[in-house]
């Protein structure tokens, strides 16, 4: 990770020289890409990972040139869902009759730690 912005996360997906002549190739992983879910402050989640690398897929690039990644991508080929699929953004009010209560999500060993950190930190509070 080389740069974490409300838009987005900069990732170096080709290390430059070791003595700094020329520099490496980034790409940004759009919020939008970052996972299935929304993501509303990058800078958050970024740091609830704990980590300075991301699995990601290359995109290509896009009409400027940039180079596009994706983490979203990554955690849908291995199964990983949205909790609500309701992509609309939908209401918050009760649940209707026929909705039942979703099973266990499918998420990676990594996000699972990280939301077990998580939960340990507030505890410590």
């Amino acid at each position: 990770i080389t740069g974490i912005h409300n838009f987005g996360v900069f990732l170096e997906i080709l290390p430059g020289a070791e003595d700094g002549s020329t520099p490496g190739l980034e790409g940004l992983c759009h919020v939008s890409e970052l996972h299935v879910e929304r993501v509303r402050n990058c800078e958050g989640f970024i740091n609830s990972m704990n980590t300075d690398h991301l699995e990601v897929v290359y995109l290509g690039k896009n009409k400027k040139g940039q180079h596009q990644l994706s983490r979203k991508a990554v955690l849908e080929s291995r199964g990983v869902e949205p909790r609500n699929n309701n992509r609309g953004g939908g209401s918050r009010g009760p649940r209707q009759n026929d909705e039942k209560p979703s099973s266990a999500l499918k998420m990676s060993k990594e996000e699972i730690d990280v939301i077990a950190q998580a939960i340990e930190g507030v505890s410590d509070i």
